[in-house]
C-alpha cells in the first residue's frame, strides 16, 4: 500500500500490511492497528478504528475494484497465511508495547501542549474580537 499526503511533499510512503498488527482496546469498542513503516522513513504508528468508521470501511470493501482486487490476488493471501509467522517475526514481538508506550507518551504531553498553546490563541483572538468595535457592535440594533 502507499500512502501520500502534500504535507509529505514527493514522498511516498510504502506500507506493507502484512507486518501490523491488530488488536482489541480492551478499555473501548476500538481496534488498533499498529506497526511501523520503513520506506522511506523509519515511522512507528498506531491507526485507531471507531464504531463510526465501519460505514466508511464497508464503502471501501465493497467497491468493485476492491473486490476485482481481492479475487485477481487472493492466492497471495493463502500464502500468506501459510508464512505468517515469519511476518510476525520481522515485525517484531515487543512492536505493540513500543508503539503504545511511545503513543501514551507522546499523547499526553502533546495535548497539554496544545491545550496550552491553543487556550492562548483562543484568548488572544477572543480579546481582538472583543476589542473590534465592528465586531462586537454586529448584529446589536
Amino acid at each position: 500500500m502507499k500512502l501520500w499526503s502534500r504535507g509529505l511533499g514527493r514522498t511516498e510512503l510504502k506500507m506493507d500490511c502484512r507486518y501490523y498488527k491488530v488488536k482489541n482496546d480492551p478499555l473501548k469498542e476500538d481496534v488498533y492497528i499498529i506497526g511501523t513503516i520503513t520506506d522511506p522513513v523509519n515511522w512507528e504508528f498506531r491507526v485507531t478504528l471507531e464504531p463510526d468508521d465501519i460505514p466508511g470501511m464497508m464503502k471501501l470493501f465493497f467497491n468493485t475494484g476492491v473486490i476485482k482486487l481481492v479475487l485477481k490476488n487472493f492466492y497471495k493471501y493463502v500464502i500468506y497465511f501459510f508464512n505468517r509467522q515469519k511476518f510476525a517475526e520481522a515485525a517484531g514481538y515487543n512492536i505493540e508495547g513500543k508503539v503504545d508506550d511511545a503513543y501514551r507518551q507522546m499523547m499526553s504531553q502533546g495535548r497539554n501542549h496544545a491545550d496550552a498553546m491553543g487556550n492562548n490563541n483562543r484568548r488572544k483572538r477572543f480579546r481582538a474580537l472583543s476589542e473590534d468595535k465592528n465586531y462586537s457592535n454586529a448584529g446589536i440594533e
